[in-house]
């Protein structure tokens, strides 16, 4: 995400200005996730957003593999 403030501004009008955009990222997100899109582009005069489908692979457990020695300690 991307925000350009041209000039200074105080510590809380920042803080209103980036609740504001991340209100904005999630109606983006939501709105790809419904219509099913792989990617989008949003800019506008205060935010660049780039919404990027991320795949969720399944989480595999490790196998845990039984080790034997011989006699010889191999």
């Amino acid at each position: 995400m991307k925000i350009t403030v041209n000039g200074k501004i105080s510590e809380d009008a920042l803080k209103v200005v980036l609740e504001t955009q991340k209100q904005k990222t999630i109606i983006i997100d939501d709105y790809c996730k419904k219509e099913k899109l792989e990617s989008l582009f949003y800019k506008d005069s205060e935010l660049e957003y780039e919404y990027q489908k991320t795949d969720k692979q399944p989480v595999t457990k490790s196998k845990k593999v039984e080790v034997r020695n011989d006699d010889q300690g191999n």
